[in-house]
Order: structure tokens, then sequence, then C-alpha cells
């Protein structure tokens, strides 16, 4: 199978370019003081050595916690844990990966749930000085090992009979193919299934179908494409800017050739990364509502170069080069489509593995047909086809029984929230959710809002409030919008940097139900708005000019007066989109903020504001101060009160590094910040 690349070598020029403006951009804004940027870490070293694998375990306060790690010579850490709340089943297993570093220390990574943990493995045991997740946070565990290791790993089970109709699942006996054999393969399959939300029998799926699990695939022949996931030279590029880019520790490769030295497990790093990139956040809307990426979304990624290609009726046609390599036009109509192309996944998948990958797959039966004046084999879906094998599934076909024995540890605990599995709120009820969902889709958000509305009166306030923290969090630096002169931007640089107000103004508007009107175009619906700004702006500067005046004052009067950066631009917008807003006048104190601004959440209406510099999306209170969705990353403020107004501007702190989702800002560190206003919005 080939891949097409969505980014021609022009492409990939301008991403460069775009890259060092965006740089250069950070360099003036730090300059001007309108951010503060964190200083970049002094790498350290990974510590190489010995492996293992191990399960540690502490019970602190309420909470208790398991870890299963294990150890790789180069100094990685891969493995799950699992809290337990007293008197509530454990929790499901959250995967982790992270990095041993030379002096003692790590850090973990949840690919799943974006939890983290630092500490030391000083002694051989897990001492974390902090863990945190969406949920809540701990600090000072001194984790115990468990002294009765865990049963080693199930690779077969029994494997029932299934009439026509069962679609029950059975795990069973793994095929010998290669990567099959390394003992960390499956492990790092499910965490980058994870990574793009999606189940680990689709990605297995398709590099089956890729290279039957080989990662030497292709190794000493002169087709570019390689390896366990048939990477060629254009992905592999796109695949080394990305890890650059994010400073990801793997290591750029000069060609695919490369790839067949590298062991299945560890070119799972690159399946990623190429996974990631062509997603174009379709993995994070399925997140977001509730469900998991489909195969045709997955191979639509990995074949076709967006995952969005899955949403057509037809991927390629016959002409095109694409449609020549791939033989998949299972109904030969002359057109390939992302269905047909799943489907040969699931054919393959059906025959090496003997079982089937989705109920789809029993009705796909296999059929030599001509392409290309080449006999070829097809799979014809036929709904009276039931092949008579069973449903696949990878559950335990690895997997390592949870711990038994529960040490006592004690050590503080400060949830600030309940367990990842914690039971579903007030509003999670209301939608007939089994589980607690703390972030909603912008579909299930306007359908909450319509549930609130035939509530009692007496409940709405809370609910509204419970509804303002599941909005779905913007991050402005991966916009995609570009600099134009006439903006006071460099042309053709990314502008996501300063587009704080834009990804704010996206964030309020989702909250109050109204989505991106053009997904296609603009995947991200604060590029949309930065465009309709944009179609607005040029359009009153061409009605001054009309109107006779000079190009001086229509620009004043268009361009310079609807600024993204001014509350006309945004105001504008916000207006075009079917809002309006009632500005406040901040003040310091909590009473203010509980007062007068609350009211306003508890009615609905959606906030945003600015910090003297940047601007952010209110999402509510608590005993620790205010919850707010940075879009740049996490923040702290800093004093500015009794300084000139000219110096007031960037008295904040950012890491973006760390999401800048349900950052808190404390009351006492609002005492010592002027903030320049406050705007409460709601729909016309």
């Amino acid at each position: 199978m080939t891949q097409s690349s969505p980014l021609s070598p022009a492409d990939r020029l301008l991403h460069q370019l775009e890259n060092g403006a965006e740089r250069l951009a950070g360099q003036l804004l730090s300059g001007l003081g309108l951010q503060t940027p964190a200083p970049a870490p002094t790498p350290t070293a990974l510590k190489t050595g010995q492996t293992w694998e191990r399960d540690f375990t502490v019970t602190s306060g309420t909470l208790t916690m398991t870890l299963h790690l294990k150890r790789g010579a180069g100094g990685t850490l891969d493995g799950y844990y699992t809290v337990q709340p007293q008197g509530k089943p454990r929790s499901q297993r959250w995967p982790v990966t992270g990095q041993l570093r030379r002096d003692d220390t790590f850090a973990l990574h949840g690919t799943q749930n974006g939890a983290t943990f630092t500490g030391s493995l000083r002694g051989g045991t897990p001492q974390v000085s902090e863990f945190r997740n969406r949920k809540f946070q701990l600090q000072n565990l001194s984790f115990r090992r468990l002294t009765t290791p865990a049963a080693p790993p199930t690779r077969t089970a029994p494997v029932p009979t299934r009439s026509a109709g069962t679609t029950a699942r059975t795990t069973r006996t793994l095929p010998n193919l290669p990567a099959l054999r390394e003992p960390g393969f499956l492990p790092r399959l499910r965490q980058v299934a994870a990574a793009i939300h999606t189940t680990p029998e689709i990605v297995l799926g398709f590099l089956t179908l890729e290279s039957t699990l080989d990662p030497t695939s292709n190794k000493g022949k002169s087709t570019q494409y390689k390896g366990l996931g048939q990477i060629g030279r254009d992905a592999l590029t796109d695949i080394n800017r990305y890890i650059q880019r994010h400073k990801l520790p793997y290591r750029p490769l000069a060609n695919p050739a490369e790839l067949t030295a590298l062991s299945a497990t560890r070119q799972l790093d690159y399946v990623e990364v190429h996974l990631k990139i062509h997603m174009k956040g379709v993995d994070t809307e399925n997140k977001a509502a509730g469900k998991t990426s489909s195969l045709e979304q997955v191979y639509m990624a990995h074949l076709g170069g967006s995952a969005r290609y899955a949403q057509k009726d037809v991927w390629v046609s016959e002409g095109s080069a694409a449609y020549r390599q791939n033989p998949m036009d299972a109904d030969q109509d002359g057109h390939n489509t992302p269905t047909e192309a799943a489907d040969t996944v699931r054919g393959k998948f059906t025959q090496a593995f003997k079982a089937n990958l989705d109920d789809r797959s029993r009705h796909l039966k296999p059929t030599k047909r001509k392409f290309g004046g080449t006999l070829q084999l097809f799979y014809v879906y036929d709904p009276r086809f039931d092949n008579g094998l069973p449903l696949f599934s990878l559950d335990g076909a690895d997997a390592t029984p949870a711990p038994v024995t529960v040490p006592t540890v004690t050590g503080p605990v400060q949830p600030t929230e309940e367990d990842p599995a914690g039971e579903p709120d007030a509003l999670d009820r209301l939608m007939k959710f089994t589980r607690d969902t703390p972030e909603y889709s912008i579909a299930q958000v306007r359908l909450a809002r319509q549930v609130i509305q035939i509530q009692p009166a007496a409940d709405r306030a809370d609910l509204y409030l419970l509804l303002q923290e599941k909005t779905p969090h913007h991050n402005q630096r991966n916009n995609l919008s570009l600099g134009r002169a006439v903006d006071g931007d460099r042309p053709g640089g990314k502008i996501g940097n300063i587009m704080c107000n834009m990804t704010s103004a996206a964030m309020v508007l989702e909250q109050l139900g109204i989505e991106n009107p053009d997904p296609e175009r603009f995947p991200q619906f604060e590029d949309y708005l930065e465009d309709l700004r944009r179609k607005f702006v040029d359009a009153r500067y061409q009605e001054l000019l009309r109107a006779g005046l000079s190009e001086k004052m229509a620009r004043k009067g268009s361009y310079e007066r609807f600024h993204r950066t001014t509350q006309a631009g945004w105001g504008k917008v916000l207006e075009l989109m079917g809002a309006t807003k009632d500005m406040i006048v901040p003040q310091r104190t909590r009473s203010f903020w509980e007062s007068t601004v609350q009211p306003h959440l508890a009615a609905g209406e959606a906030i945003m504001m600015s910090i003297n510099g940047h601007i952010v999306r209110l999402q509510g209170m608590n005993e620790d101060g205010l919850v707010v969705d940075d879009p740049y990353g996490k923040s702290q403020l800093l004093k500015n009160v009794d300084l000139p107004a000219s110096k007031k501007a960037g008295k904040y702190q950012h890491d973006g590094k760390i999401s800048g989702n349900n950052t808190v800002w404390s009351w006492s560190s609002l005492l010592e910040h002027d903030m320049l206003w406050i705007a409460a919005v709601r729909k016309k």
C-alpha cells in the first residue's frame, strides 16, 4: 500500500518559513512584554542499564493507587496505573509512558487521560512528588513494591463456538507474527491507539494489512515503503518535522530504510506520530463526542493523508495513481471508497487472525477479480455471506492481572474531584451518560442547554455551572491562520501565538451552543472566526472608500478599529455569530467575583476576560480561586497593582508545554492583579 501525503515540497517549504516566522514572532512578543515564555528545560541524559517489570502500590487517605512499570534498557518507562477510592470499584488501567533520567528522577505522561507523575526511582521504588490528572492531584506519594509478582501475560484463551448472528468477542490464539513475539509490542500498541482515541484492534488491523506485522518488511527492496506501517519518503519527512518541532524523544530518520533496523515496538513511535499528523483533529472530535475513531477514519489518516476522507463517498477514482496502486475497488465501479479501503483491512485481518475485526468483517466474501489486467483478491460485502468466525478482542492477550495485595502506606492526599472512574454528575445523568463525562462535544453542549431549559428553575443554576466545566478547551498555539500585512502581522507566518482573542471567542461561542459553521475548510473554530473578521474588515474598507473617505481614514475605520485585539473587533465577530455581550468592570476581591460574575455563569452566559495583555475564558470558581481555560497554556498571575497602565500588560507567566485547561488562579493572586475587562456573552 502507498500513502498520499497532503504536504507537497512547496507546502513543506512554506511550513519551514512559517516556523521561522513563528519563532521570530515569539521573540518579538517576549521583547515587548506581551508574553513571558517559560525557559526551555535543560535535558538530562537518560539512564541506561538493567530492564525490569514491577508492580507498586500506595494508599493515601481514602485512595489506593497501583502502578505497573516496565523499564527498558535505554531508560524508557512504560506501564499503567489504576485508582481505587475506598468502597468503590477500581478504575480502568490508564496507560503511561516516560523516561528515567541519569539522576534517577523520572517523568511519566498518561497517553489517554493527560496524567503526569514526577518523582524519583532512587532505591528502586517510586517516590512521587506530584501526581495530577484532569480530575485531581496527589502529592508526596511513597510507593511500595508488591512482593507477589503479577501473573505472566496470557497469550491464548478458549475460543467458544458461535452461531450465526452472535456478536460476542473472544480472544483468539495470537498468530506467530514477528511483532507479536516482542513482549513490549502490544502494550505500546495500546498507547498508540489511545493517543488517537481508537481501539488497539483497529491499529493492529491496518498494520497487519500493511506488513503482516513484519518490521523488516521490504528491507532491501527498491520500493520506498518500508517497515511495520509501510511508511514512505513523504510521510517520513512529515514525521521528522513533527518530531523536531515538538521535541519528541525519537530519532529523526534519514530515509524509510532505517525503519527496518528498528524493532516493531520502536517503529510504533513513528506510526503514532504519523497518525497524529493525519487524524487532523478527528480523534479529538470523536473523544469529545464520546465515541472512538473508526477503522475508516484511522486507515484514511494512514493511507490517504487525512482522516476526514472517511466522511466522503469516494476516496480516489479510476485514472489516479492512488487508484492504480491500491486495488480496493471491490464493486469495480471505478471508485475506491473509504469503506472499500477499510474492508481490505478487515479481510486481511480475518485471513491472518482467523477472526473478525468487527461485525462487518463476517460478511466480506473473498472474491478474485481482474484489476489492471491482473487477477486480484477483493473482499466483497454480501449480507447473506457469513464466514462463521468469532469477533476478535485483544482483551487478555497480554493482560497482567491487577495486584490483589494492597499494603497500607500512609501519606497526604488532596483530591479536588472524584476519581477517573467516578459516578456521573447531575448533568451527566440528565444526558443519560452512565459515567462521569468531564468534557462534552459541541453537539452535547447544545443538547445539554436544551435539557437544562426544561428543568425546574431552582435547578438550572447548578446545572449551568456544571456545563461551564464541560465546554471543550481550545489551544491557540496550533491555530492554522497565517498573518496578513494589512492586519500588522508578518505576512504568511502563523499567528496562533497572538490569537488568544479568537480562540477564547471560540470557546465562549461553543459554551453557548454555537458551533463552527465550516469545519471542512476550518477544522479549528478560531480560524473560521478570524476568516470571518477578515471578510468583514475587507468589505468595510471598500465600503468606506466608496463613501468618499481617504485610504488613511478608511483604514482607521476598518482594519484598525476592528482588529482582532480590539473590543470592537472580537465583539463584531461575536455579533456576526449571533451573540451579544455586556461589559463588566473588574474588581479584585473574591466577593466581587462570587456576587457579580458568577450569576452570569449560573444563568448560562459565557465569560471571556483580559488579564492586561492576554484573553481567557472563565470556566468557574471554587475555594481555591478562579478556574479558567487559558488558550496558550498553564498560566500564573503576577502582581501588577500600583503600576502605570503602560506596564501592567504581560504580568503573568505561561508554560506552553502544559495545557491551560482547568487552570486555577488563586484568590490571593487575584488581589494583586488588575484585570482589563470582563465580557459576559449570551445569545442574541
